[in-house]
């Protein structure tokens, strides 16, 4: 069952880190290079080299050695739970034991993944059941020769195989001059077999010393960048942890807590019955228990995979006092639920790509692009995308340059780029929950796509590194900022980390110079005191709006003349200073008086986000201004919210003035598109778009927890954006839109648009404008021969169209 289910579901790439470092210890073996990553796994890496020579791709080699182990797997633990000291061995027992744990959803999905956790969980276990099967001295030599070559398999496993083995030589090892003779043999035979791997080790990677500055190298990186409740002890860790390794395991939190019950009826079967099973169990297992909640990243839930052994033993003997018949039933439910429930996710993460291989092969699908790009990326990416980069160095386009990714301060490398004169697009790998990136004028980034796992990887995948990221292309903006700006919960927190802020220094963004009249919109909000405070906005040292602001939120717009921003260079410095550090500058923008400029007034609250998930979002109360400088034409509006009262629909209205756009009642989460007629909008004034609703509360009153927050909380809007309705903003058919299709050739070009249903770009173009829009998409090449869609929306498309057929980049794809 296990080869049948698992072995069409090898993966379509490489995933995780260490996954890489096989790979490429495969392809060559120096543990110096870390390939693989120090102790080494030469073992675990001669059985992948061996596959290979039969299976030449090294992804379906790796994958294959872990179906092989899981296969291998059942056997051993099989063999285990049958030998495993207890009051009596029931066959039902070992046999249910087996099946609970080889069902688990974690054993279920590592069985497939390039990784040695698999082949290592089988032979430590091999290792167990031939030290429990051992009852004469000279019988403890093959199960401590092969707990030495399993620690070649997997290092961690020494903690499974040695503190066992050695109590089993104490408990059967002899009486009197026998015990020390059984052990010293047996340290001979697991002596020899780590000689077997670990003299090859050491004199591929350089000898004694450079092996041991390679494993040093690695425990320094252990420690200083890997989150364990040894060194960093808390209870949110602790909690986190216990999670992750009795929870996490099962995916489902119901099955866990039915799992987990039956665990506990079985350890309170045998205290009564057999306390003597327990202490062999605490025996196996609790070392490995300590070593992984103190000294492992407990995040990354692979790790706790030797762990669904006991509990799934323990699991069978409480089920085991029910009428076989039902125990039966439940065993089988337990066992079908975990299969069921977890095979989806195997079949999709054999059909697609890990998300780094994806990002990777749109980028090597454009090495053909004239242009050469920046890379930058966020630290986190930058950690993990190396090995991804590395392995695929070969097809990645060649580099203008690329950019530092310092802890927290990843944009401000874009700022030097521009400053410096770099005016090369910048591909930017981005982590999602970073907020960074909100320093830069929206207009500039375009997501080329966002890279997730086709299923809820949480559980399954949880600790996978490189995991989920964005690739945005970022082309010269209209402004970007530097430090000191509070434009997002994140660069608040930095810019109060790092002392910067316009009470303390003038904070500093850069504005691109024109020869047409811009708009200028600053908001945010004086923290605290009584007293208003002086706000003074300069462009390089001349004062273009100066006044007080008053406690509270506060939100100005600034027509700037072409003189104001006349100089040279391409870009002006912008400085904003205040004459207290309890001012926060919150919102920012500087677009031309061809683009709408908004930003939120009286009744929207500060913008929050989930730290976990990146996701930000801002209140409204009953009623909130949204304030608007944009020139006289239709408008589109988008909302993307929810509400959180005990109401099963909000009545939403959205006014322009006095003028009702819209009227409705939406459901809990919604998405909302309101046409802005031309008429309604202000010429040179600010236009007033009011969203009200009858659906709001007070934390203070309604929460169950205690909280003194007063606020009137109506819609949690996540995404507010307000556009030139003539600019093309999605992709996809519909009335008004003119659509052409297409077919991709082999040399991955560029193209607008999507193949099938999955969206592959999107960007807002004004194609009356824009004689040659800069925004595009590159065809994966395994892609190419699906139709691919093409749309313009609103009454210029077609004249859209007609100037963008003539482009020389979109005219080479047939």
């Amino acid at each position: 069952m296990v080869l049948a289910l698992h072995l069409p579901y090898t993966p379509a790439s490489l995933e995780d880190l260490d996954s890489l470092n096989f790979a490429l210890g495969v392809r060559h073996f120096d543990v110096a290079q870390h390939q693989p990553h120090p102790p080494g796994y030469p073992v675990y890496v001669a059985v992948a080299k061996a596959v290979q020579a039969v299976v030449p791709d090294v992804t379906d080699a790796l994958s294959l050695v872990s179906v092989a182990g899981a296969a291998l797997a059942v056997f051993a633990i099989l063999a285990l739970f049958r030998v495993w000291p207890s009051a009596q061995r029931d066959i039902w027992v070992s046999v249910v034991g087996t099946t609970l744990a080889i069902t688990s959803p974690l054993f279920w999905m590592t069985a497939v993944r390039p990784l040695s956790d698999m082949l290592g969980l089988a032979i430590a276990v091999a290792s167990q059941a031939l030290t429990l099967r051992a009852v004469r001295p000279n019988t403890f030599v093959l199960a401590a020769f092969v707990a030495g070559v399993a620690a070649g398999v997997r290092s961690q496993v020494v903690w499974l195989t040695v503190p066992l083995l050695a109590m089993a030589i104490w408990m059967r090892g002899g009486e009197g001059a026998g015990r020390p003779r059984t052990a010293a043999t047996a340290l001979v035979a697991y002596v020899t077999g780590v000689f077997l791997w670990a003299v090859p080790l050491v004199v591929l990677s350089g000898g004694p010393s450079a092996y041991v500055r390679a494993l040093a190298d690695q425990g320094g990186e252990d420690f200083a960048g890997v989150a364990m409740l040894a060194t960093q002890p808390s209870p949110r860790l602790l909690l986190s942890a216990l999670y992750a390794t009795w929870i996490a395991p099962w995916n489902y939190w119901p099955l866990a807590l039915v799992v987990l019950s039956a665990a506990v009826a079985g350890c309170l079967r045998y205290w009564r019955l057999a306390p003597v099973t327990l202490g062999w169990l605490a025996v196996a297992y609790g070392p490995y228990t300590a070593f992984h909640l103190l000294l492992q990243e407990t995040a990354t839930t692979r790790y706790a995979l030797p762990l669904v052994v006991p509990i799934a033993y323990l699991a069978a003997c409480g089920l085991a006092v029910l009428p076989r018949p039902g125990a039966a039933i439940a065993a089988g439910a337990i066992a079908a639920i975990g299969v069921v429930m977890t095979q989806p996710a195997l079949r999709a993460y054999a059909l697609n790509p890990a998300p780094a291989f994806q990002a990777v092969e749109l980028m090597a699908s454009a090495a053909a692009e004239s242009d050469r790009p920046v890379l930058a990326m966020h630290r986190r990416q930058e950690l993990e995308m190396r090995r991804p980069l590395l392995w695929n160095r070969d097809r990645l386009p060649q580099w203008a340059a690329r950019l530092p990714s310092p802890p927290k301060l990843e944009w401000l490398e874009l700022v030097k780029y521009w400053n410096g004169g770099g005016r090369a697009p910048i591909w930017f790998l981005a982590d999602p929950p970073r907020s960074d990136l909100r320093l830069v004028d929206s207009h500039a980034l375009e997501k080329v796509r966002e890279y997730r796992w086709p299923f809820d990887a949480t559980n399954l995948l949880g600790g996978v590194r490189p995991n989920v990221m964005d690739l945005y292309r970022v082309s010269p903006p209209a402004w970007y900022a530097g430090e000191g700006w509070a434009l997002t919960p994140e660069t608040a927190g930095v810019a109060g980390e790092r002392a910067r802020g316009p009470g303390l220094a003038p904070i500093q963004a850069w504005v691109r110079r024109q020869s047409t009249p811009a708009i200028l919109m600053f908001g945010g909000r004086k923290l605290s005191g009584a007293e208003p405070t002086d706000v003074t906005v300069a462009i390089e040292g001349r004062t273009i709006w100066t006044g007080p602001v008053a406690p509270g939120f506060f939100l100005h717009f600034v027509r700037l003349e072409p003189a104001a921003l006349a100089g040279s260079g391409d870009y002006a410095e912008l400085t904003v200073k205040s004459g207290t550090n309890e001012v926060a500058i919150e919102q920012f923008d500087v677009q031309t008086t061809e683009r709408p400029v908004y930003g939120f007034g009286e009744g929207w609250h500060e913008l929050e986000y989930n730290p976990r998930t990146g996701r930000m979002w801002r209140w409204t109360s009953e009623q909130a201004v949204l304030r608007v400088m944009a020139p006289r034409r239709a408008l589109a509006l988008r909302l993307i919210g929810a509400f959180e009262t005990s109401a099963a629909t909000a009545h939403l209205v959205v006014r322009a003035g006095r003028r009702v756009l819209s009227e409705q009642d939406v459901p809990r989460e919604f998405t909302l598109d309101v046409a802005i007629p031309s008429d309604v909008v202000a010429t040179d004034a600010e236009t007033l778009i009011t969203l009200e609703t009858d659906q709001w509360s007070v934390p203070a009153e309604t929460n169950w927890w205690p909280t003194q927050d007063r606020r009137h909380l109506g819609l949690r809007v996540f995404e507010l954006t307000l556009t030139d309705s003539r600019a093309v903003t999605r992709m996809g058919g519909g009335v008004g839109t003119l659509a052409r299709t297409t077919r991709a050739t082999e040399d991955g070009q560029r193209h607008w648009s999507a193949v099938g249903s999955r969206q592959l770009f999107a960007s807002a173009v004004d194609v009356r404008r824009s004689a040659q829009p800069d925004c595009g998409a590159w065809i994966p090449r395994s892609q190419t021969g699906q139709r691919l869609t093409l749309a313009f929306a609103g009454p210029a498309g077609l004249a859209g169209l007609a100037r963008l057929a003539g482009l020389a980049r979109f005219a080479r794809t047939p």
